[in-house]
C-alpha cells in the first residue's frame, strides 16, 4: 500500500462527487419504480372478478348466519313450556331411540 501525502480536500471532492452519483442513481431508479408503478395500476382498471356459484352460495349462506340470533328465544320458550308441561324427558328408551335413529339416518 502507498499513501501519496495528506490531501483531505482530495478526498473531499471525490466523496462529494461519489455521494451526488449515488443521489443521481436513487433518484433515477425513484422515478422508474412510479413509471413502473402508473404502468401496473393502468392496466389493472380493466382487470374482474367473478365469484363461483359455490361461492356466491357460501357468502348468502354467511350473510344469513349474521342476521340469526345466538339464542333463538322461540326455541328456549317452547322447549320451557314442554319441561314445565312434562312432556319432555319422561321416556328415556324413546329418547335413545330417536337418538340412535338419527344416527343411522345420516
Amino acid at each position: 500500500m502507498k499513501v501519496d501525502g495528506n490531501r483531505p480536500e482530495q478526498a473531499a471532492n471525490t466523496t462529494q462527487a461519489g455521494s451526488a452519483a449515488q443521489s443521481a442513481q436513487a433518484a433515477e431508479r425513484l422515478q422508474q419504480q412510479r413509471a413502473e408503478q402508473e404502468q401496473r395500476t393502468a392496466g389493472s382498471r380493466n382487470d374482474r372478478v367473478e365469484l363461483s356459484p359455490d361461492a356466491k352460495l357460501a357468502d348468502v349462506a354467511v350473510r344469513a348466519a349474521a342476521r340469526v340470533p345466538e339464542v333463538r328465544q322461540d326455541v328456549v320458550e317452547r322447549v320451557r313450556a314442554k319441561l314445565e308441561a312434562g312432556e319432555l324427558g319422561t321416556d328415556l328408551n324413546r329418547l335413545a331411540d330417536k337418538m340412535i335413529d338419527s344416527l343411522l339416518s345420516r
